[in-house]
């Protein structure tokens, strides 16, 4: 793609897991995966890391959990400050990604004090005084759908309503909304739109719509997107959120949009619950052909498919649980 020519790449990042549906005080760290285990911390249904490129001191957060509690109180348990987040990125438009932002952003006192100004002030400063503390929320713009669901005997279900936009812009953020790749930091992108290409089924639903205006329309959750980072010299971690649109499909236009081949993790929901054996089966062999060194399947996936990757991807994986620390 050619607004990701320039990709650019990191020397090393650090993963840290805020919210995971699994926690675990008793597991053992070793070099590259540090776990958390000074006080117990919250599980819930629902993911959220943060992101820390090249011991940078602005920090990436990738999605926000299912509740308005875990990922603050995790923070704040781990000692890491709520204002070293200089950017947000979210995977899509479901309760489990999203439901303590507005909360979090709250908390990061984002709007500009009160402050007194000459008379010749021009409308261009007042402008940069009031955006300069603004924090991006980097999304798809179909995650601010209404949803709705079509029930076996044929009833609707909902409104299931969007992540609220406006609350989060009054709160400080400014929503950036971008169907293709977008840059977050050198060597760190949004994936943006992922083509559905593979044979994968699970992670999405004919049984789902959105309404826009007087119309229902089968919803196949096109904002799902994940975050790609390229490690110099070790290729691309891929860190995903639900992989609703298939994580096969999310790490192969991975591939395909930044030109480069080598995987060297894959983190975070393959949405593989629900799916059956052979889609279990088809996606493992997959990832084992393309020979990444770290498969941290989390969140969604469940656990049928997390005891088959453990099986039969030893050497390349680990467990996913709230509080792991991943050095890459």
């Amino acid at each position: 793609m050619d607004d990701a020519k320039n990709l650019g790449s990191v020397e090393k990042v650090c993963l840290t897991v805020l919210v995971d549906n699994k926690a675990d005080l008793i597991v053992k760290s070793s070099e590259r995966v540090k776990y958390f285990t000074d006080e117990p911390l919250l599980a819930e249904h629902g993911f959220s890391v943060l992101i820390q490129p090249d011991n940078s001191e602005d920090k990436i957060l990738w999605d926000a959990g299912v509740s308005k509690v875990a990922l603050i109180e995790n923070m704040r348990r781990m000692k890491l400050a709520l204002k070293s987040i200089s950017k947000i990125a979210l995977s899509h438009g479901h309760l489990d990604h999203y439901a303590s932002m507005t909360d979090l952003l709250n908390k990061m006192n984002l709007l500009p004090e009160e402050k007194e100004w000459s008379e010749s002030v021009t409308e261009e400063e007042v402008r940069f005084w009031i955006e300069a503390g603004r924090v991006p929320i980097v999304s798809h713009p179909a995650a601010f759908r209404e949803r709705w669901l079509v029930k076996d005997d044929g009833r609707m279900e909902g409104p299931f309503l969007p992540p609220p936009e406006l609350a989060w812009k009054a709160a400080g953020a400014n929503i950036i909304l971008s169907e293709k790749p977008y840059q977050l930091a050198p060597g760190c992108w949004t994936t943006g739109y992922i083509p559905r290409t593979s044979f994968e089924e699970s992670g999405r639903s004919e049984k789902l719509l959105f309404r826009k205006g007087s119309d229902f329309i089968p919803d196949d959750l096109e904002e799902d997107q994940a975050i790609v980072i390229n490690v110099n010299g070790k290729g691309l971690i891929v860190l995903s959120g639900c992989a609703h649109s298939g994580i096969v499909n999310t790490v192969n236009y991975a591939q395909e949009f930044t030109g480069i081949d080598s995987i060297y993790a894959i983190i975070g929901g393959f949405h593989l619950a629900r799916a059956g054996d052979e889609e279990i089966d088809r996606t493992i062999e997959y990832i084992r052909s393309i020979r990444p060194q770290f498969v941290i399947p989390s969140h969604c996936t469940g656990l049928r498919a997390v005891s088959r990757f453990a099986h039969e991807m030893p050497e390349e994986f680990v467990e996913g649980i709230v509080g792991a620390t991943y050095l890459l």
